[in-house]
């Protein structure tokens, strides 16, 4: 499908460029999603407060995997260095021999991971439990050529594929490559080779059912490809379609 086709939608007589896809909510069940995410944030902000600190390393894990950045990450690290410190300074000593200084250290380490990390939660809380902005209605725009349509889905590709390089956890919740998701991000027609269904596989110029199911069966049995030069060593592609592929594929691992 050309890019034209698949960014733009024409209206006499002007052109329109649909925002990204989501499939409806009615208010109730939006209200409804929002409470139980609050409430379940401040639930999971509370663990490492409701285990004496010992749950703080699988929040500060549930938050990574949520939200992979800096600050999420030194908690993970600061907080599970912290526990273990602790845990180590007693764990040499019988029960009855513990030495004074053991204890404190022990008692000052389940302390500093059970409020520190239960405060450093609630503060990166709204980031790590942000709700996913609704759509955007098509948005009506100035008349524009095929070399700017054409431009345009160029540069959204490209953003794409940096967010897909950067974060590539970030990449298949955003729905990068995958056009068969409902999601909330425009990737300008990128296709993930290692994730994409064969109905979307089929879409790509010279990948036919027979590559595509070739495709499936090499990421299902040796894991994902890494790199389009792969793909044309193992999958039936004719070579005259490389240059095509290489501007809608994209590779997530």
């Amino acid at each position: 499908m050309a890019d034209a086709d698949r960014l733009l939608a024409w209206e006499s007589p002007s052109m329109t460029v649909p925002g990204p896809y989501a499939p409806p909510l009615d208010d109730a069940k939006a209200r409804s999603r929002r409470r139980l995410v609050t409430v379940g944030g401040f639930a999971w902000a509370f663990i490492p407060l409701l285990t004496c600190g010992f749950g703080a390393p699988v929040a500060f894990a549930i938050a990574v995997g949520r939200r992979r950045d800096t600050m999420t990450i030194v908690g993970l690290v600061l907080y599970s260095a912290i526990l273990l410190a602790g845990c180590g300074s007693i764990g040499a000593y019988d029960y009855e021999e513990t030495p004074k200084w053991a204890t404190v250290a022990f008692n000052t380490a389940i302390s500093l991971t059970a409020l520190g990390a239960t405060a450093h939660l609630l503060l990166i809380r709204s980031l790590v439990w942000a709700p996913i902005a609704p759509a955007a209605a098509p948005v009506p725009v100035a008349r524009l050529s095929n070399e700017e349509v054409l431009d345009r889905a160029r540069r959204l590709r490209a953003q794409a594929r940096r967010t897909a390089e950067a974060d590539p956890m970030l990449a298949k919740r955003l729905g990068v490559g995958r056009p068969d998701l409902p999601r909330q991000f425009d990737d300008g027609g990128l296709v993930d080779l290692n994730h994409a269904p064969m109905r979307v596989l089929v879409t790509l110029p010279g990948v036919t059912e027979r590559s595509a199911r070739q495709i499936l069966d090499r990421v299902a049995g040796t894991g994902p490809f890494a790199s389009l030069g792969e793909v044309m060593l193992v999958v039936e592609i004719s070579p005259s379609f490389e240059h095509h592929l290489r501007e809608y594929c994209v590779f997530i691992p």
